[in-house]
This record gives structure tokens, sequence and C-alpha cells, in this order.
């Protein structure tokens, strides 16, 4: 048998072993032959459309793993931390505490600390409850001076039951605290009346 004709055979008995079936409808003049998917195509997108369901019920309904975004803003908070324990090589003055205070993104993660620590006293938004009003111009304690809200938060008043946070608390976190009140001065939320002596606003 020559080469020609073994070739002609096989390809005859592939023909015979799987037919192209023709298919019946028709679009611009043309059809098409019914060819399946290769089974390695047909696995790999069942495979992919399972893995969607259970990524989907991981990251968003059981709320066990943390999405792409909540890495990066964790990863992110993680050095705005480093960067603002950089200033504690800084003697505690307005300049040192003005620089966080300047940092927004910063003062966002101070806020979550000081509605942990301070709302419960001063209100969530400054406006003052057992504690005084944080955002008019009076002072009981100083002169409403970064310096001044630094030393009372780091402190604490005693007698009036504020807690010396200082204690408790680790420095960048006064710090930070301090700064994010320096951050209400002036805004005047309606709250607790006017507590101390009014001060020129900073």
């Amino acid at each position: 048998m020559s080469v020609n004709e073994s070739h002609e055979r096989s390809a005859e008995s592939r023909a015979a072993a799987a037919p192209d079936e023709l298919l019946e409808h028709e679009y611009d003049g043309i059809r098409e032959y019914d060819n399946p998917l290769p089974k390695w195509w047909v696995w790999i997108f069942a495979g992919s459309f399972w893995f969607s369901l259970a990524y989907y019920f991981h990251y968003h309904l059981s709320h066990n793993g943390q999405t792409v975004a909540a890495v990066y803003e964790e990863d992110m908070q993680q050095a705005r931390e480093l960067q603002a324990k950089a200033s504690l090589a800084e003697p505690v003055s307005e300049e040192s505490l003005g620089k966080l205070m300047s940092d927004a993104a910063l003062m966002k993660d101070a806020q979550v600390l000081y509605g942990l620590r301070c709302a419960p006293c001063h209100g969530g938004r400054a406006e003052g409850l057992i504690g005084p009003n944080l955002t008019d111009s009076s002072w009981i304690h100083g002169t409403g001076t970064l310096s001044d809200i630094f030393a009372v938060v780091d402190q604490g008043v005693l007698a009036k039951g504020m807690p010396a946070w200082g204690k408790q608390l680790s420095p960048i976190e006064v710090r930070k605290l301090a700064a994010y009140v320096g951050t209400q001065r002036g805004r005047a939320v309606p709250g607790k009346a006017p507590e101390g002596t009014a001060v020129a606003e900073q």
C-alpha cells in the first residue's frame, strides 16, 4: 500500500467516524457546521464559572476575605502610620502638630480613633455631651492652641473626668487626637453651650 493510499484511507475513516453536521440555519447565504467546542475549553469555562461564584461568596457575601481595595487601603493606612511616627522625632509644637493636622488622610484615620475614645463625652461631631463643645471659640483649659490641646489630651483633667490618654495610648495616637481636635476648631457645631474663656479663632 502506498503512502498516498494510506493517507486517503485514514482521512476516510476519520470522516466516517465523526462526520461534520451541516446546520439548517442560514445567514446571508452562509451555513455553518456543528463543530463542538474542545473538551479542554469547556472544562476551563466551567472552572472559571464555579471559581467566580466561590470568589463572590467568599469576598462579598461571607466577608471572610479582603478585597483588593481593602488590602490597598490597609497598606496605605500602615504607610500613613509610619509617616506619622516619623514626626515623633520632632518635639511637640504648633508646627509638628500642624503637619499632622494638614494631612487629610491621616485625620480620617484619627477620626476613627476620636470616635472610639472621645465621642462618648464630646459627641460624634465634637458638639459636646458630658465634655465641652470642641467646635466653639471658648476653651476651659488653655487658649485652644494645638500645644494646649495636646497637653489636655496627654495629661487629662482628672477633676473633670477627662482621662490622661497619654497613659493609655501610644505617643503618636495622642498627637493624632490633638491634631484632629485642632481640625474641629471654629466649626461652631450646634450643641453644648460654650464653656470657659472665649478666644480669637486660631
